[in-house]
C-alpha cells in the first residue's frame, strides 16, 4: 500500500510558473500523547513537561510527503518539519531481523553516482532512546528540483517505539539554520544558495476534511492561492532559530488568556502546546475539566457543537477555532488539543491550527503568513 502511494504521489509532483508543488499524503496514525509531548520537550529543550501515563493513545492525521535522495534517485517519504533543522533518512545496509528497517526504505550509497562520504556523526534525542548515524553528501531532490551537494543524516541507530510502525521513513528539518547548535543547513537554505526558486518562501496546505489520502501541499518557492481565500496576514519572525513570532493575544469569549505571547510555527507538532498557567487558563475558559484517570482537560462530547471559539490575534489577522477544530477524541473520551508543555515560555501551533489557516513561511522577509484554508479543494494535477 504505502509503494503504491509513492508512486501515486511521485506521478503528482508538479513544477510550474516557479513553485514547487509536493503533494502530502494524509495518514490516520495512533498517537501516544505520553510520546507527543516528550518530543516537543526535547526538541524544544523544555526542561520540564507534563506527566502523562503511556497507556493513552488517540487518532489522529498526519501529514507526509516524497522526496528523492541520490543518482539514480531513491525515493523517502519524510516529515516536513519546521520545528526542526536536519535532513536524515535510515541507512542501508539493515539487519533482516530489524523490524524498523524492514518496514521503512534505506538509502544505499553505493547506488548512488552523487555520494559523498562526510563521516561527521550526528544523533538526536528521542523519547524512547537516541537516533543515531553520521553525516553524508548527496543530490536530493523536491519535485524535480534538484540540490546538489546536500549534506545530511544517515541514521544506523533509532529508537523502536518512535519509528517501528510509523509510516514515514524520515524527517525534513525546514527551520532557520545556527552554525553553532545544527549539524548542517536545512535543505531550503541549499534551493536558495543555488537559486532554484523564485521567491524563498514555502507554504503548508493541510487537507484535514475529507476522506482522499491526498492530504494536502507543501509549495516551495511562493504560495498556491488555489488553496486559501481571503488576505494573507503576516508578522515578523521575533527569533530566527524557529519560526517564532509574537501573538498579539488570545481569547476565549471575550476572557483574555495571553498577551503578546511568543508562538512558534510548528509543522511537527500534532496540536497546540502552551506553558503549564496557560494550558490551565484555557482549557477552564473552554469549560474542559481534569480526568482523574487519564490527567486530561476533557469536555462532554455531546456538546463539541456548544464550545466557546479561541480566538488568536496575529499580526493584523484575526483566526478562530471551533470546538471541532480543537477537540480529539482519546478512549472515548473527547480530550482538549490544547497540550501542557511544562515550563515553555512559548506556545506551539501545530497541525491543529495550521490544518485550518493556510501557513506560509517566508525566509526572504522573515515572516510567517496565515489565511483561511479552502476546505475540500482537491489537489490540481
Amino acid at each position: 500500500m504505502l509503494k503504491a502511494l509513492l508512486i501515486l504521489c511521485g506521478s503528482l509532483l508538479l513544477c510550474e510558473a516557479g513553485l514547487v508543488k509536493i503533494p502530502l499524503i494524509k495518514f490516520v496514525e495512533e498517537k501516544n500523547l505520553s510520546h507527543e509531548l516528550q518530543k516537543l520537550q526535547i526538541k524544544f529543550n523544555i526542561t520540564d513537561i507534563a506527566t502523562i501515563p503511556p497507556k493513552y493513545h488517540y487518532l489522529d492525521f498526519s501529514f507526509y510527503g516524497k522526496i528523492a535522495i541520490g543518482t539514480p534517485p531513491q525515493d523517502f517519504l519524510v516529515l516536513f518539519d519546521t520545528g526542526s533543522h536536519l535532513l536524515w533518512v535510515p541507512l542501508k545496509p539493515c539487519t533482516q531481523d530489524n523490524e524498523i528497517c524492514r518496514r521503512h526504505r534505506q538509502y544505499d550509497p553505493e547506488k548512488s553516482q552523487t555520494y559523498k562520504p562526510n563521516g561527521e556523526p550526528f544523533f538526536m534525542i528521542y523519547e524512547s532512546g537516541y537516533l543515531s548515524g553520521h553525516l553524508v553528501e548527496d543530490t536530493v531532490s523536491l519535485a524535480g528540483k534538484e540540490v546538489k551537494n546536500v549534506t545530511f543524516g544517515v541514521a544506523t541507530d533509532r529508537p523502536d517505539d518512535t519509528f517501528r510502525y510509523a509510516p514515514y521513513d524520515g524527517v525534513m528539518g525546514m527551520s532557520f539554520f545556527n552554525s553553532s547548535l545544527h549539524y548542517a543547513q536545512p535543505i531550503f537554505y541549499g534551493l536558495m544558495k543555488q537559486h532554484k526558486l523564485e521567491e524563498n518562501v514555502f507554504s503548508f496546505y493541510y487537507l484535514r476534511n475529507g476522506s482522499t489520502r491526498l492530504g494536502g501541499e507543501l509549495t516551495l518557492g511562493g504560495v498556491n492561492p488555489d488553496h486559501f481565500e481571503g488576505q494573507l496576514h503576516y508578522v515578523n519572525i521575533s527569533r530566527k532559530f524557529y519560526w517564532q513570532f509574537e501573538m498579539k493575544s488570545a481569547h476565549v469569549n471575550k476572557r483574555q488568556v495571553c498577551k503578546k505571547c511568543q508562538v512558534i510555527a510548528d509543522t511537527g507538532c500534532n496540536g497546540i502546546g502552551l506553558p503549564r498557567d496557560d494550558y490551565q487558563r484555557v482549557n477552564r475558559a473552554i469549560g474542559a475539566t481534569i480526568d482523574p484517570e487519564t490527567f486530561q482537560y476533557v469536555v462532554d462530547c455531546g456538546k463539541i457543537n456548544q464550545l466557546p471559539e479561541v480566538t488568536f490575534k496575529i499580526g493584523d489577522g484575526v483566526f478562530t477555532l471551533s470546538g471541532q477544530d480543537y477537540i480529539k477524541y482519546l478512549n472515548k473520551r473527547c480530550v482538549s488539543g490544547f497540550h501542557n508543555i511544562g515550563s515553555a515560555k512559548f506556545w506551539i501551533l501545530g497541525d491543529l491550527f495550521i490544518g485550518k489557516y493556510y501557513t506560509v513561511f517566508d525566509f526572504d522577509k522573515s515572516r510567517v503568513g496565515f489565511a483561511k484554508t479552502k476546505e475540500n479543494i482537491p489537489i490540481t494535477i
